[in-house]
């Protein structure tokens, strides 16, 4: 009789602790904060910020590697790819720094139309878009973000 109790406690022990053992969560893309974009002469601009994202789990996550498509008002205008070794703590927000120089060719514009727009202020609408690489549990994966943004370039 008492071994019949000590397998049916441990078979309710080990279910209990498989049972409490769920699946490890993507982290969510938050967006982009500290947004900036610096001017350098009339043939490039720097835009810079930090992604945020969210670790809804119980256990720490590391960011391994961010691949991101730029685009500017709908045209791609650069792929950026960074390696990383970012510790995100459970439930906890963690960022990611952002760094891109675009030029003149990569926007597609000539010196006069990127002149006028630096001097009229005019806001401009940037995406991106991809993918970070996450490690957890010794396991990786990936979690996709997309984000927009209006940004005013202005000297």
């Amino acid at each position: 009789m008492n071994q019949l109790w000590t397998k049916w406690l441990m078979i309710v022990g080990v279910t209990v602790m498989i049972a409490s053992c769920a699946a490890p969560e993507a982290p969510d893309f938050k967006g982009i904060k500290n947004m900036k974009v610096n001017v350098e002469g009339l043939s490039r601009a720097r835009l810079n910020g930090d992604a945020v994202f969210f670790n809804p789990n119980d256990r720490k996550i590391t960011l391994k590697k961010v691949d991101v498509e730029v685009s500017v008002e709908g045209q791609k205008v650069k792929d950026i790819s960074r390696e990383f070794d970012i510790t995100a703590e459970p439930n906890s927000e963690v960022t990611v720094p952002i760094d891109v120089t675009l030029t003149l060719e990569d926007l597609n514009m000539n010196l006069l139309s990127t002149a006028m727009s630096m001097l009229n202020g005019e806001e401009k609408k940037i995406r991106y878009k991809g993918k970070a690489r996450v490690k957890m549990y010794g396991v990786s994966f990936s979690v996709p973000f997309d984000y927009e943004d209006d940004v005013n370039i202005a000297l």
